[in-house]
C-alpha cells in the first residue's frame, strides 16, 4: 500500500469514529438549526426532556371485567345483524329499481 492510501484509510476511520461519537448529542445540533439549513420547521413541540418508557410487551394484560356473551346472546346479536344485512339489501335494490342512472359510480 502506498502512504497516500494508508492516510486516506486512517481519516475514513477517524471519521468514522468522530462521526459515531457525534450521534448522541445530534439531536440538540439539528434542533437549534434555522429551518433553511435542514433544522425543524416552526411550530414543531419541543423534545420530552426524558424518552417515554418502552412498553411493557412482556406483561399479561389484566382479566377482563366482562363476561363473555352466552349462546342465546350471540344468536340474537346474529339474527340482528342478518335482519339488517336483509334490509340494507333490499333498500339496495329498491333504489337501483327507482333510478338506475342516478347511482353514484363504482369504483
Amino acid at each position: 500500500m502506498s502512504l497516500g492510501s494508508i492516510r486516506i484509510a486512517a481519516l475514513l476511520v477517524v471519521g468514522a469514529g468522530a462521526m459515531a461519537g457525534c450521534s448522541s448529542v445530534s439531536h440538540v445540533v439539528a434542533d437549534s438549526w434555522p429551518r433553511m439549513l435542514g433544522g425543524l420547521p416552526e411550530g414543531v413541540p419541543p423534545r420530552l426532556e426524558t424518552p417515554p418508557a418502552y412498553m411493557p410487551v412482556h406483561d399479561v394484560p389484566p382479566p377482563r371485567e366482562t363476561k363473555r356473551m352466552t349462546a342465546q346472546e350471540k344468536a340474537k346479536v346474529e339474527a340482528e345483524m342478518a335482519a339488517s344485512r336483509t334490509q340494507n339489501a333490499t333498500q339496495a335494490e329498491e333504489t337501483k329499481k327507482q333510478s338506475p342512472d342516478n347511482l353514484p359510480p363504482i369504483r
